[in-house]
């Protein structure tokens, strides 16, 4: 689930910074919908969720989504058919 997450917030240009970190993960600095701040997600070497951190301290995967404005629907919308 958190590659494709991931590589959602690519294609809607959600991603404004990836970094790797000491501690083996890649830290990817996201926009929010509201644009005022940013969210820090990190993703283990395994490919698995390791945590998420906003103003309000840490938030869960699906508050990422919502905060980001995540969707798949803005997805097939802006992806042409093949």
């Amino acid at each position: 689930m958190i590659d494709d997450l991931i590589e959602l917030a690519f294609a809607q240009n959600i991603v404004r910074e990836t970094l790797p970190c000491p501690d083996g993960c890649d830290e990817y600095i996201l926009a929010r919908t509201d644009a005022a701040t940013t969210i820090w997600l990190w993703v283990r070497p395994d490919g698995r969720f390791s945590r998420a951190f906003g103003d309000e301290g840490p938030l869960s995967l699906g508050q990422v989504v919502t905060m980001c404005g995540l969707s798949y629907t803005a997805r097939r919308t802006a992806t042409p058919a093949a």
